[in-house]
């Protein structure tokens, strides 16, 4: 009895379930939902901006802009110019710092003795010892600049007074022949000094002390020189121009680089004495010269100018009391050491 109870009820279920109409869903009607579902908008809900999403000059997703929420939005006005800026002003310090310059003398403080782990060189952040100490008055925290003394620079144009001025210290310049006896190789300048890092003591001794390779531009071995940390300040804006006429040469490269191009460090054979500034912009020019030959051996030749070419301007960055150190901004090809340079007015902003 109980069986035929259950196959009614299943029966009766059955036939109800039948009864019922289910609709046919169709793509329209699917289209439609989804279009009016998919942002799922409620009362309450904060819109997020449309117009923030977007990528900077390096590549990388900005934020959406909602204070309080996050701690590391942009707020600039042009998207990706703040960090882009910043990574440029970093280069820019850093090719300023070690651009290095020429003088005729230097003293320095002290110098590498051994690196650690008795390495032949270093790149940092290694530890090294150093010849100076409390005895010099040297106390933890300071710091100091590694430099060496690169090749003894001649100018490439002007002569030297003397026959032996210097020219025990002559050493041949990449691409250009071997200095003879008797040739004059120019102008004596100074050495070259190239700055090779940075480095903070951390343990003080008497006479020998423990520090810190901070900062590398190339590889520091035992002998390097050291000379007082001064932080580099681009004092390019800082001196309102002055009514002067500066005119002189390119002595040298930073590389001994030939074919010298944008951004390329060079010195100039004027300085502080000279009244040149940290900012001032030279123009480079080239004047050939046509050499008329005489006949007669006794007539010395006549040399008649030919046309004014401008070949590039440079931006001095630091000055020394008899040269200073420049960054390239324009270029020709054919620039090169040696050329002439003139100062170019109305180039400060105060």
């Amino acid at each position: 009895m109980r069986m035929l109870i259950s196959l009614g009820f299943l029966f009766l279920s059955i036939l109800f379930a039948g009864s019922v109409e289910v609709p046919t869903v169709w793509a329209k009607d699917l289209q439609v939902t989804l279009a009016n579902e998919v942002a799922g908008i409620e009362s309450g809900m904060d819109l997020l901006p449309t117009d923030k999403g977007t990528l900077y000059d390096d590549g990388s997703l900005s934020q959406v802009e909602n204070p309080g929420v996050y701690s590391d939005f942009r707020n600039d006005s042009k998207p990706g110019k703040t960090l882009f800026s910043a990574r440029k002003k970093i280069n820019s310090d850093k090719k300023y710092f070690n651009a290095g310059f020429i003088t005729p003398d230097i003293a320095p403080v002290g110098s590498i003795v051994q690196l650690y782990d008795n390495k032949m060189g270093s790149t940092g952040p290694d530890l090294i010892y150093v010849d100076i100490g409390k005895r010099q008055g040297i106390e933890k925290g300071d710091r100091f600049t590694i430099y060496m003394l690169d090749r003894y620079i001649y100018h490439p144009v002007l002569k030297g007074e003397g026959l032996f001025d210097k020219t025990g210290e002559y050493t041949r310049t990449k691409g250009f022949p071997d200095k003879n006896f008797l040739a004059n190789p120019g102008k004596p300048i100074g050495h070259r000094v190239l700055i090779l890092g940075v480095v903070e003591i951390v343990e003080p001794g008497d006479d020998v002390s423990t520090a810190k390779v901070l900062k590398a531009y190339d590889s520091i071995e035992v002998g390097h020189k050291l000379m007082p940390y001064k932080k580099f300040e681009d004092l390019t804006a800082a001196f309102s121009q002055m009514d002067k006429f500066i005119e002189g040469y390119i002595v040298a490269s930073k590389e001994d680089i030939i074919a010298l191009k944008d951004d390329d460090v060079v010195y100039i054979d004027k300085g502080w004495d000279d009244d040149v500034r940290p900012g001032d912009h030279f123009e480079v020019y080239s004047l050939p010269e046509y050499v008329e030959d005489n006949w007669y051996k006794g007539l010395l030749p006549k040399k008649r100018p030919l046309v004014y070419s401008v070949l590039g301007e440079i931006k001095v960055i630091d000055t020394q009391k008899k040269t200073a150190t420049a960054i390239i901004v324009k270029s020709q090809p054919n620039m090169e050491v040696g050329n002439q340079i003139r100062l170019k007015s109305s180039n400060h902003s105060g």
